[in-house]
């Protein structure tokens, strides 16, 4: 089961689109629509439709296989394959240590001479 819940304080009408179908959804308080939809799970590709216009993704959505126009993916975060297990905090910091130097480097000199 999943719930989906988005934010449309304007909307008079949202609707879930998975596949074919438009599922209404309950608007709540503040403007937000949720619905239960008890076969969607990790792996559901779904979107919003407001006021019966073509389905748009979920714009807090952390997973957007087809790209930031297509249908969003329902994931499951503990269950989640991460595959950047190699990046350690060492690979981080010196990531970070070459931005600072190129800032440093590439910012005007103190005497105001504007000459990096």
């Amino acid at each position: 089961m999943a719930t989906f819940r988005v934010w449309a304080p304007r909307a008079t009408r949202v609707e879930l689109v998975i596949g074919p179908r438009r599922i209404p959804m309950t608007g709540e308080a503040a403007g937000w629509w949720a619905v239960e939809v008890p076969e969607a799970g990790p792996g559901t590709d779904y979107a919003f439709a407001l006021e019966g216009d073509a389905p748009l993704p979920d714009p807090r959505s952390p997973w957007q296989p087809s790209g930031v126009h297509g249908p969003s993916r329902v994931i499951d975060h503990p269950t989640f394959h991460w595959t950047d297990a190699g990046v350690g905090a060492a690979a981080a910091l010196a990531t970070t240590l070459l931005a600072l130097g190129l800032v440093l480097a590439l910012r005007p000199d103190s005497r105001g001479n504007g000459k990096p």
